[in-house]
Formats: C-alpha cells, sequence, structure tokens
C-alpha cells in the first residue's frame, strides 16, 4: 500500500494510526482488501480513512490482525468511548474471575444500549465488532458452567460470520495472506473443539477426525503466519496446541475397543509426536513473551503423552526422542506454577481465553489533556495559544467538546502525546523501529549488552531524534549502559536522569499532584531515581500515586514500575510487613493474567524481607531462591538468573 493512497484522504486525528498500519502492511505484503475482508468494504474503510469515527474495537482488530498485540503504546478515548472500553473490561474480567453472573448482567446491558439491530447485512463494521463481541461473551459464560452444546456451536458459527471471510469454512493459507486476528482464531477453535467433542459422544470418528484436522490446520496457520509477533503467537498457539492434545485423546478413547491394534498405535505414536513438536513450539513463545497461557494445562497432558508413549516405545528410542527431559521440564514448570499459586492463591490453570480480550493501555482523553497539562506547568490560556479558545480546552477538559483533526493534533503535541494513538517510549510510525526496539528490551533481559546497544545504535539512527520521547528514550537506555559498566558515578547518573526526564517534565513538577499521566520512559526514570535517592518525599508520592491510576486490573506497566519501587523501599527502609504486601499484590496482579514477568524478582524482594528477619531456614531459602532462578530462566531472564545463583550459592557456602 502506497504512500500516495493516503496523501489526499488523511486528517491529522487519524494519520498517525494510519501510517502505522501502512507499515506494517507493507513490511508484510498484506493488502487492504486482504487486512479487511470481512470486516469492512472499501467505501467504508474509505470513509475511516478520511476521518470517520472508528471504534476502539475496529482498530484493536486491524492491529490483532497484523499481529500486533502488546505494542507499546497507549490510546486515548473520549468519554462515550472510554466509558464502553470500561464496560467491556468489567465484563471480560468478571468471566476471568469466575463472576459469571455479574459478567451476564453488564453484557446484558451493553448489549442492549449498543446492539441496535442484528440484520449483519445492514451492520456497520463497529456494530459488527460489538456483536462479535456480545456473542464470544455469552459463548465464554457458558462454557463456565453447564451448557447446551448445540447452542453454544450454533452462537461460536455466528460470532464467526462477523468478521471471518468464509465464516467457519475459511481457508487458512498464509501464502494466500488469509488475515486473521487472535480474537477470530478463538473463536474458530472453540467451534472446532465444541464439534470433536460432539462426533467423539456420537462416535462419529470420521467427522471427528475431520474437525481434528481444522484444528491441525489452524496451528499450522499459527506457525507460519509471519507478520504476528511473538506475543501474538503466544496468545493463541497454546490454546490451539492444547485444543489439539484433547481432540486426539478424544479420538484415542474412541478405539478403546481396538486399542492394542497396530493401526490403531501407529496413529497414536504419529500423532503424539506431532504433540511434541507443538508442545516444543508453544512453550517457547510462552517463554520469548513471559506469559504461562495454558502452561499448567500443556504440562499435565504431555505427562500424559509422555507416560503413554513410554509404554508403546523401546527404552532405547524414548531416550533417542528425549522423553524423560521433556517429562522433566514440565514437571518444573509445573512445580514454579504450583509455587506461584500456593503464594498467591490464583489457580495455575488459565480456564478460560479471556486474555485475550484485555484491552490495555486505555486513558480518558479528557482526563489526560487536564492532567498533563498541570504536569508541564501550563495555563488553559497556554495550551490554547495559537490553537484554539481557552473556553475549547476548558470545554474539552470538562468532557463537552471534542476538537477534531487539527487542533487535537496540535493540543496533543503540545502536551508531547503528539497523537490520540501514542507510541509511548519513541515516536515513530514505522513497525520496524518498533520491532527494534522491543529486541533491544530483549536484549536487555537476556543480558546482552553489547547486542543491545547495536541494536540501540541502529534504532537511533532510523529515528527523529527531534521528538522529545526519542531523545529521552536513547539518551535515558545509553545512560543505564553506561551506569552499569562504571563508567559514571551513582550522583552523574542520577543528575543526568533529572536532566533527560526534564526535556519533557520539569523533575520538581512531579511533586506538583499525583493526578499525572506518566510516559513509561518517565515512570521508569522516576522509579530509578527514587530507589537511588531514598527520596521519602518522593516515594511517598509515588504510593500516592498508585492510587490514581483507573482500571488497575488491566495492570499497566506504570503501576508495576511504580508499585515494585514502593515494595523495594519499604523494605530497605524495614517496613517489612508492608514491602511484602505491595510485592505479594503485584505478583497477583501479574499471575491474575497470566503473565510471569517481573514475578521472579519481587518473589525475591519477599525472601529478602524475610531472610532480613530470619524467618528461613536454609532449606526454605534455598527453595525460594530456586523458584526465582527458574521462573527467571523460564522468561528467559537471564540476567536475573544469574544474580539469583549467586545469592543460592551464598547460602549453600554458609553451610
Amino acid at each position: 500500500m502506497a504512500n500516495e493512497e493516503y496523501s489526499q484522504v488523511l486528517t491529522k486525528d487519524n494519520e498517525g494510526f494510519f501510517r502505522f498500519i501502512e507499515s506494517k502492511m507493507k513490511g508484510n505484503g498484506i493488502t487492504t482488501e486482504q487486512l479487511t475482508s470481512g470486516l469492512c468494504d472499501m467505501e467504508e474503510w474509505n470513509n475511516l480513512l478520511s476521518g470517520e469515527y472508528m471504534d476502539k474495537l475496529m482498530m484493536s482488530r486491524l492491529l490483532d490482525r497484523l499481529g500486533c498485540r502488546g505494542l507499546r503504546c497507549d490510546i486515548l478515548l473520549f468519554a462515550s468511548e472510554y466509558d464502553d472500553w470500561q464496560e467491556r473490561m468489567d465484563v471480560v474480567f468478571a468471566i476471568n474471575d469466575g463472576g459469571t453472573e455479574l459478567a451476564e448482567k453488564i453484557l446484558e446491558e451493553y448489549a442492549c444500549r449498543k446492539i441496535v439491530q442484528k440484520n449483519i447485512d445492514k451492520m456497520g463494521c463497529n456494530e459488527r465488532l460489538e456483536y462479535q463481541f456480545v456473542l464470544m461473551m455469552q459463548a465464554h459464560i457458558m462454557l463456565c458452567g453447564k451448557y447446551d452444546r448445540t447452542e453454544l456451536i450454533a452462537k461460536l458459527q455466528s460470532a464467526a460470520a462477523l468478521s471471518i471471510p468464509q465464516g467457519t469454512d475459511v481457508e487458512f493459507d498464509c501464502n494466500k495472506r488469509i488475515v486473521l486476528s487472535v480474537q477470530e482464531l478463538d473463536i474458530l477453535l472453540e467451534y472446532y473443539y465444541q464439534l470433536v467433542c460432539r462426533e467423539a459422544e456420537e462416535k462419529n470418528i470420521k467427522d471427528a477426525d475431520y474437525y481434528i484436522g481444522r484444528i491441525r490446520k489452524a496451528i499450522d496457520y499459527i506457525l507460519s503466519a509471519d507478520w504476528f509477533n511473538t506475543l501474538s503467537k503466544a496468545s493463541i498457539l497454546p490454546k490451539a496446541v492444547y485444543y489439539g492434545m484433547l481432540s486426539i485423546q478424544k479420538k484415542m478413547q474412541l478405539n478403546a475397543d481396538d486399542h492394542d491394534g497396530l493401526i490403531y498405535i501407529v496413529d497414536e505414536l504419529n500423532s503424539y509426536g506431532r504433540c511434541l513438536s507443538d508442545y516444543d513450539n508453544a512453550i517457547e513463545v510462552l517463554r520469548n513473551v513471559g506469559r504461562t497461557y495454558y502452561l499448567a494445562e500443556l504440562c499435565d497432558m504431555m505427562d500424559i503423552i509422555v507416560s503413554r508413549m513410554k509404554k508403546l516405545l523401546s527404552e532405547d528410542v524414548c531416550k533417542s526422542m528425549k522423553l524423560d527431559y521433556i517429562k522433566n521440564t514440565a514437571d518444573r514448570c509445573l512445580e514454579m506454577l504450583l509455587y506461584i499459586e500456593k503464594l498467591t492463591g490464583i489457580s495455575r490453570y488459565t480456564k478460560n481465553g479471556m486474555y485475550m480480550y484485555f484491552e490495555p493501555n486505555v486513558y480518558r482523553m479528557e482526563k489526560v489533556v487536564a492532567d498533563r497539562r498541570r504536569l508541564l506547568g501550563i495555563t488553559q490560556n497556554q495550551l490554547a495559544e495559537g490553537i484554539c479558545t481557552a473556553k475549547t480546552i476548558r470545554r474539552l477538559e470538562q468532557g463537552h467538546c471534542r476538537p477534531h483533526g487539527y487542533n487535537l493534533y496540535e493540543i496533543l503535541n503540545r502536551l508531547e502525546l503528539y497523537s490520540d494513538f501514542v507510541m509511548d517510549e519513541i515516536v515513530s510510525y514505522n513497525a520496524g523501529d518498533m520491532e527494534l526496539l522491543e529486541k533491544v528490551y530483549d536484549a536487555i533481559g537476556m543480558n546482552e549488552t553489547e547486542r543491545a546497544q547495536e541494536l540501540l545504535r541502529t534504532l537511533k539512527a532510523n529515528i527523529d531524534m527531534g521528538y522529545t520521547r526519542n531523545r529521552q528514550m536513547v539518551e535515558r537506555l545509553e545512560l543505564d549502559f553506561d551506569y552499569q559498566e562504571g563508567k559514571i558515578s551513582k550522583k552523574e547518573y542520577v543528575d543526568d536522569l533529572k536532566k533527560i526526564i526534564g526535556y519533557s517534565v520539569k523533575y520538581e513538577n512531579f511533586f506538583r499532584s499525583v493526578n499525572v499521566y506518566l510516559t513509561d520512559s518517565e515512570a521508569s526514570m522516576l522509579q530509578m531515581l527514587y530507589n537511588l535517592e531514598k527520596d521519602n518525599d518522593g516515594v511517598l508520592y509515588l504510593h500516592d500515586m498508585l492510587s490514581r491510576y483507573e482500571r488497575k486490573e488491566l495492570y499497566i506497566r506504570k503501576i508495576e514500575l511504580i508499585q515494585t519501587a514502593f515494595a523495594s523501599d519499604s523494605g530497605n527502609r524495614g517496613v517489612y510487613d508492608s514491602s511484602n504486601m505491595e510485592f505479594l499484590d503485584v505478583i497477583k496482579e501479574n499471575f491474575r493474567i497470566k503473565r510471569i514477568y517481573n514475578i521472579a524478582r519481587c518473589t525475591h524482594g519477599i525472601w529478602w524481607n524475610n531472610d532480613m528477619q530470619h524467618k528461613y531456614s536454609t532449606d526454605q531459602n534455598r527453595e525460594m531462591l530456586n523458584i526465582c532462578v527458574d521462573i527467571s530462566d523460564f522468561a528467559k531472564e537471564y540476567m536475573y538468573k544469574q544474580f539469583f545463583l549467586k545469592k543460592l550459592d551464598s547460602i549453600l557456602g554458609l553451610q
């Protein structure tokens, strides 16, 4: 899709988003027709390009189809759409936490308000996605209890027809660039698995085989979808593999009467061999992004499969296939998950796919404008100067007007936000730049400092360093490298960090109010500063700020950074119980959404607090630190793994 397509139609209030979409499409050879198939026609698409209102659901679906989960960006929504988003998240989290009655009540109210009519042919793209959301939430509520399988299958089929080309008969072909989102794949997987179950109950082996084959095609599609980023694959591949394993088990049970038949055994071993390969792929993508989606379920299934294969195969063949190693690694994963489950009281099992419907990093536009303006220390008149009237700013902050196009763009630009599609750490609408930034952080997490520095140099050359946020990000990371390598003192590091954060906000301005909107870079720098300076006023400020963020259950990165900093400081000050509570809260919020990132560090924080109080025996110390090692190893946080291993060595040396 060439730049010329946009030259006449893009407006300032949609430019950032569509420039990013264009970049991603061009980089992956995806056409407009392929991206929008089943979602909207070309007339609707051109209207969206021209500035017609585009719902958050549509924005998310386009990004999801392009495999862009976990983007380092914030979305700013005006009040009415923000309220819609909030209501959807209330439903999602109610289902996730087992509150199906509450979910049903909220969902019914949402559907009555949003779904005007159910004639699909007359629905616009936004309405179709709203209706699809309602149907899928109804389906997941049904799955939480007893349900009529025929009704569920019909509901899933209706949901598929709303956006998927050819519905449940879609052709899984990456070569033809059939572009499906994670959520759409979830619909299809639930549909095929329910049909496998139905055919298995009716002992229709041939039909069950057909739908097992459809799940198999879905797995192959996910593996070969080269436009999917790692988080996108991690969000759907483990579930697909798990459902594939369950389906094969059901098929094998149908052949129970011929359990020792040669044909049956060969088929069984071939199926299980493929399961081993799929399992490896699923585990690898989970490790790459520090997630535990369906991990416990996969490990349980692997225990069953390995045990069965060891009964059918010779000892030498089992050794060559490393079956004992596979089982041992699965057991270690389960031990890790069980420990966190006991620590938090949160089930290690995924149970449902609600994490696929999370929409994090969403903020109310009116509040962000007001909070950001106050943080920068400018008046409404100053923000309005040369753009609009002060009255317009006042009405915007009160939620009484909605500036469009150039005016909104200039207002956000003056607040260092640049767009309502806020690329949080860097300003670039090139998808390659965003992917490069992720590689920088991946290299840092894996303790590959030289590689991280080289990648950062490449990124620095690619992006416009005239943007404040770009300078902040690059200089902050360069400063981190210098400090870690001992090239600068602690005082020099602190002074330079304050200078860098001052590019956007004067350091002293952060103490004006706890009602603030921070970028990730600003939050990260504040955390580092307060950790290094042991500034009590700063720490208390951070703690008060936590309560001001809305929708904490989405657990945005900023909250995690700030809360971890506060917990660490409380421990250093000897307020151990308070520190443990904060660390445990971070662990719970992460494990609740099956995110394992930062759990090892917080678990170590609890260990340190208890060790300082001499609460642990040597065996208890060893157990807890071994868990930290296992978690950081699983998440490929090798820098932290080495740190925990050194702690273990010191404990063992005391024996």
